[in-house]
């Protein structure tokens, strides 16, 4: 059978037209937005009072005060206190990671370990070659979570090991994973991580790690110059030995990498800093741990990734928080908000980041303590805009709010570094995502005294469980726990009252969930809904108090 060119015979037409529909019913809408009338912060300390914002296709078109809005633009009317920000930029992150698994690796025939597969590294905590790229979860809750502190864009690091492998940079939307990845592998993370002395596993000291890590780079240093040799003239010479993480670090050793240091105890930036020395590397530092430790970070001798990290504010009115709390808990709590500020005098350049927060959460709220105290709202969005950018090389395409660039947007209403700052439209790559406003929960102007110990009776699916909270602080800083039989004891990584509207924060291996009930008298009752890769639940909340508050509410 023969057909003539560009005639289609009738029989295959409807297949065809099904396709053309299918494909223009998926056809993406044109991505173009115009702000008009509104206040830009363009970069920290570069104010535009009242201009237009436009964005096409994911970069920004035009910014300033005399742009015509295109026709074919959707506008989107900016209200009184509107203010237009870059989004911001996470340096550090474990955004899009899931939990390691809690049953342990997989285990082969009569339950044997099995082998590592390839040619690894002989020490098993090394294997720099891993790039966290392959182990991302772009459906994770994370993602939305950041998307909610007003972040864009994340680098995120690989969390176990040594040379833990390669970090990758990703755009903070929901979309297939090949549209996420800005940048695969950015850099080698590097940490002083140690196993315990009973899993017979090297290196089992802080020294050890050290060591390691030299040994490692001088090796590496060696087989290039062995390569080098046996491919001038492989005559006589026995064959170099391969190792799947060889050529990965070479590219730190050759400079075409930086190396993501991340400090687990005071001394480890101090270390690094002689570490990078000896080996020419290019390096910044993850100050994990070390919230009021300036001089500590200040002797990476490189620029500091910060965590928010705030200590647990104690109630210093009660006589027996005080006597429990010592000298250097107390220096903590005193000094962590003026850290930057610290840092800033000493000459530190540093991003604010969220890795090894406990609570990623409160990053809004531990941010306001830190202008609270007089670090200035410029160098606060630096640290979270222009800085990060340069410091992952993508300051031409990120961080401020120029022709050109990619069209990652934040529009907040009033202030920003506020506890719970207002955030009204999120742009990331240009997809608009618009933010409600929160909903009212309870009575705002109730006045009520969350500490005691509640019984709880909590619903899932037809299943009940007990348990006890127990909340005790002052007004503004009330902390707490749940306990139960089978759980045991989980602390709340955050306590807030609204009114009459108390809501507990508790993170674990499986996430963070978040409980809004609300207080009547002596019974509270509320509900959430947990998240699972298998789905979702609602869960039903009732409690009443079985022991009052001790004290007068502050």
């Amino acid at each position: 059978m023969s057909y003539k060119l560009g005639v289609i015979p009738w029989r295959l037409m409807a297949p065809i037209c099904a396709l053309l529909a299918a494909g223009a019913a998926h056809a993406e809408r044109p991505r173009i937005y115009a702000i008009p009338e509104v206040r830009i912060v363009t970069a920290p300390g570069q104010v535009i009072e009242r201009g237009t914002l436009v964005m096409r296709d994911g970069f920004i078109e035009a910014v300033g005060p005399g742009v015509t809005i295109p026709d074919d633009a959707e506008v989107i009317p900016a209200e009184d206190g509107w203010t237009v920000y870059a989004a911001f930029i996470d340096a550090a992150s474990a955004v899009a990671l899931q939990p390691e698994p809690e049953a342990g690796p997989p285990r082969g025939p009569a339950g044997e370990k099995p082998g590592r597969r390839g040619v690894p590294h002989e020490l098993k905590p090394v294997h720099p070659e891993q790039a966290i790229v392959d182990q991302l979860d772009v459906g994770h809750s994370s993602i939305e979570r950041h998307r909610d502190l007003g972040f864009a864009v994340a680098h995120v690091l690989p969390q176990k090991g040594v040379f833990r492998g390669e970090s990758a940079v990703i755009l903070l939307r929901e979309a297939p994973a090949k549209e996420l990845v800005l940048v695969d592998r950015l850099g080698q993370v590097v940490a002083l991580e140690t196993s315990s002395f009973m899993a017979r596993q090297y290196p089992s000291s802080r020294i050890g790690a050290v060591a390691a890590v030299r040994q490692v780079l001088l090796d590496a240093q060696r087989q290039q110059l062995w390569n080098e040799r046996y491919a001038a003239n492989p005559l006589g010479m026995q064959h170099p030995d391969y190792r799947g993480s060889d050529a990965t670090l070479l590219t730190i050793l050759q400079r075409q990498q930086p190396v993501v240091f991340v400090a687990l105890t005071g001394l480890d930036p101090g270390r690094f800093n002689g570490i990078a020395s000896t080996f020419e590397l290019r390096g910044m530092t993850v100050g994990q741990g070390l919230g009021d430790r300036s001089d500590n970070l200040s002797a990476a001798g490189m620029p500091v990734l910060l965590p928010l990290e705030m200590p647990e504010q104690r109630d210093l009115d009660d006589p027996d928080d005080v006597l429990a709390m010592g000298l250097r808990e107390m220096q903590a709590t005193v000094r962590a908000p003026g850290l930057p500020a610290a840092l800033t005098d000493a000459g530190v350049e540093f991003a604010f980041v969220t890795a090894g927060m406990k609570s990623v959460r409160k990053f809004s709220e531990n941010l306001a303590a830190v202008v609270e105290t007089g670090f200035t709202a410029d160098a606060a969005l630096a640290a979270l805009t222009t800085t990060p950018a340069r410091l992952l090389g993508l300051d031409r395409a990120l961080g401020t709010i120029e022709v050109g660039k990619q069209a990652n947007i934040l529009v907040v209403n009033g202030d920003l570094f506020t506890p719970k700052p207002e955030f009204r439209h999120l742009f990331v790559n240009g997809y608009h995502e618009e933010i409600e406003a929160e909903e009212t929960i309870g009575d705002p102007n109730a006045v009520v005294d969350p500490r005691g110990t509640w019984e709880i009776i909590s619903e899932v699916m037809g299943r009940t469980a007990e348990s006890t909270w127990t909340v005790t602080g002052t007004e503004g800083n009330y902390r707490g726990f749940s306990e139960s039989s089978r759980a045991g004891k989980s602390q709340f990584s955050s306590v807030d009252l609204k009114g009459n509207a108390l809501t507990v924060f508790s993170s674990s291996s499986r996430g963070d969930l978040e409980i809004t009930v609300v207080i009547s008298g002596e019974t509270l009752s509320g509900s959430t809904v947990m998240e699972s890769a298998r789905g979702s639940a609602k869960m039903e909340i009732e409690g009443r108090r079985i022991s009052g508050p001790e004290g007068e509410l502050q």
